[in-house]
This record gives C-alpha cells, structure tokens and sequence, in this order.
C-alpha cells in the first residue's frame, strides 16, 4: 500500500523523469512516455512503468537504453529531490496502451458486425 510519502515522491521521480528525457540526446524520437511509477515502502526502489508510440523500437531496445541511462540520472534526481536515499530506477515496459488499443479495436469489431448479438438476447423465448 503506497503511502502519502511514496505517492509523492514517486509523482516527483515521473515529473523529473520526463524533465530528463526531453533534454536526452539519445532519446530524440523515442516518443516515450513514463506511464506511472511505483516507490517501495523504504524508499530504495522505484519502479518506472514506460510505454512508446514508436514502433521502430522494440520494448528490450527502450528498456536498455533506459537502463544505461539510469546510472546517468539517478545522482541527478537525488539532487533535484534532496532526500536521504534515491531510490534505485528499475524501468519496465507498461503494454497498457498497446492492450487499450486491442480492446478499441474488438469493441469496433463488434460494432461492424451489427446488432445480431443484442438483437437475439434481447428477443428471449
């Protein structure tokens, strides 16, 4: 359960996140985008969730990158944050949108295939 501390400490780590990577030469076009991120209770581990609307990029390629950067911000976010402990930056690849999109399309899929679905339970015995 996230408390108040790690709800905004993790909303600081996204704002600088994003702060970081718009100035990042290696990420020109990535088009990405730090979905949420999840602190651990003692303070040591933050879990950045990412997505991309670049389909050039596999997700190993981001998270690799974001990885060797990691090592590059993180004294960076611990002096823009002033606290004790920085939590180490663990990236992970968030697929929610590419599943969002999945479920639009079945949904408009459904909708092209008529009314035959609710027209037959609506009908009964």
């Amino acid at each position: 359960m996230a408390t108040r501390r790690t709800t905004r400490i993790a909303v600081l780590i996204q704002a600088e996140l994003a702060r970081l990577a718009a100035r990042e030469k290696s990420l020109d076009g990535a088009l990405l985008t730090f979905t949420s991120v999840a602190v651990s209770p003692d303070l040591r581990n933050a879990y950045v969730y990412v997505s991309s609307l670049n389909e050039g990029l596999a997700p190993e390629q981001i998270l690799s990158l974001l990885a060797r950067l990691a090592r590059e911000w993180q004294p960076q976010i611990g002096a823009r944050l002033k606290i004790k402990y920085t939590p180490r930056l663990n990236f992970r690849f968030d697929a929610n949108l590419k599943r969002g999109d999945r479920v639009m399309e079945i949904m408009r899929e459904l909708e092209e295939s008529g009314p035959g679905l609710d027209a037959a339970a609506s009908d009964g015995p």
